[in-house]
């Protein structure tokens, strides 16, 4: 599918039923933007995102627990694809972790955070695994929220073919800017489109700012939402567009010398 419609959820999850918020957003998204193919929910949408263990410990449950059996029926009903995190337990392990559901309500991919900021450390294991999925819309590559610091990350899911990131994320002030950056180099850098979104809202300690945004392959921002509120915002992913974008001027990957890079880093790695 060479175009197609993604919708961005900005909102505040941390209320008892966050669920029943995310209904209410499909049904919305639907109702005013019937074109959406694809809806992103932020980092923990479906449990919320408090740094506290007990939270965490109970809200943890299996990649096909009762959020992914309540989320997937909506995708089924409104023929969509779903994005959502969530906190996952597994192997009594908990991960903080992202589901991806088909248009037909199947489990697609999950993946577990990578990157987790100090705040995360004393209470999720940090996954290990790249997570790129080839569907209908085209390849998507999984981040969550910090991941999108990491250019490696990025260029390691832009080698697997992926065309769009997807990167819920529970951002705070004062790093409004630094949000925006990255996910900016993170879509130029591989020539990729980036879907972010954020929560607003937050704690007393903790503030969230919103300014959930979709970025192009060139790095520029098609869609933003500009202020801190409740929003879903839309964007047109088109496929060939990125492809001429990689063949004119934004070549970087063709172009790359990674030839010289192994040899650099063999002689880094020999005490040079």
């Amino acid at each position: 599918m060479k175009k197609w419609e993604i919708a961005v959820v900005q909102d505040d999850f941390n209320i008892k039923n966050p669920l029943l918020l995310m209904e209410s957003h499909v049904k919305d998204s639907i109702q005013k933007h019937p074109e959406t193919r694809l809806i992103l929910f932020p980092e923990s949408a479906a449990s919320g995102y408090i740094f506290s263990q007990e939270f965490v410990k109970a809200k943890a449950e299996p990649a096909d627990g009762p959020a992914f059996k309540f989320l997937s029926n909506l995708a089924r009903e409104f023929k969509l694809y779903v994005g959502y995190g969530f906190i996952e337990k597994k192997n009594d392990q908990i991960f903080n972790s992202m589901n991806l559901i088909s248009a037909n309500g199947e489990l697609l991919a999950t993946y577990q955070k990578m990157h987790l900021t100090p705040l995360e450390k004393h209470l999720y294991t940090a996954g290990d695994g790249l997570v790129s999925v080839k569907t209908e819309l085209g390849t998507l590559g999984l981040m969550i929220c910090w991941d999108m610091a990491f250019p490696e990350l990025g260029r390691l899911l832009e080698q697997q073919g992926t065309d769009v990131i997807l990167a819920p994320s529970a951002w705070e002030s004062p790093h409004e800017d630094s949000y925006s950056r990255m996910a900016a180099a993170r879509a130029m850098d591989n020539t990729v489109y980036l879907a972010t979104c954020n929560y607003s809202g937050g704690e007393e300690e903790i503030q969230f700012f919103g300014k959930s945004a979709v970025y192009g392959p060139d790095g520029g921002m098609i869609s933003r939402e500009t202020t801190g509120g409740n929003s879903i915002i839309t964007a047109e992913i088109d496929l060939a567009k990125r492809r001429y974008l990689k063949d004119h001027f934004y070549s970087m990957r063709s172009d790359e010398r990674t030839d010289l890079y192994k040899i650099q880093w063999k002689g880094y790695f020999n005490g040079y």
